[in-house]
């Protein structure tokens, strides 16, 4: 997971972001297991697969899944350790279109829910959501 071992963020996160609702739903063991459920259920769908197929050819689903970690981890208030690219440069060229951003959007949000995370944290990651359709959205 980049140069930081889930521990590390946890124990950092402990230190400087005590009530941070990345703690809240369980660290980042949590938001780990979230994020193998979320791309489990993306990849099952006939209509979200395609967008990760050049990725999976190229053996690129554990970075994204690492850089999904970070990101949730940052967005749910924890350790800023993102180092990916600008979601708009990395979504750059994948004709992302509103219905297919929503569906995408809604697996995360189910599964958050399916582990139960708190409703407050619910609507605030669909507000995070929603804020940034413009930036992945090209089609």
């Amino acid at each position: 997971m980049s140069e930081y071992t889930y521990d590390q963020l946890d124990a950092e996160a402990k230190a400087s972001y005590a009530d941070s609702p990345f703690l809240a739903v369980g660290g980042s063991t949590a938001v780990a297991a979230v994020v193998d459920e979320f791309y489990q259920r993306l990849l099952a769908d006939a209509s979200t697969a395609p967008f990760f197929t050049d990725l999976i050819e190229r053996d690129g689903l554990g970075a994204l899944k690492r850089h999904q970690v970070l990101l949730l981890t940052k967005v749910l208030g924890g350790p800023d350790r993102y180092s990916g690219r600008d979601l708009g440069v990395a979504h750059q060229g994948m004709a992302i279109n509103p219905d297919a951003y929503q569906r995408v959007s809604l697996y995360l949000l189910t599964v958050l829910h399916d582990f139960r995370v708190p409703m407050d944290i619910l609507q605030s990651a669909d507000s995070v959501l929603r804020s940034l359709g413009p930036a992945i959205i090209s089609a």
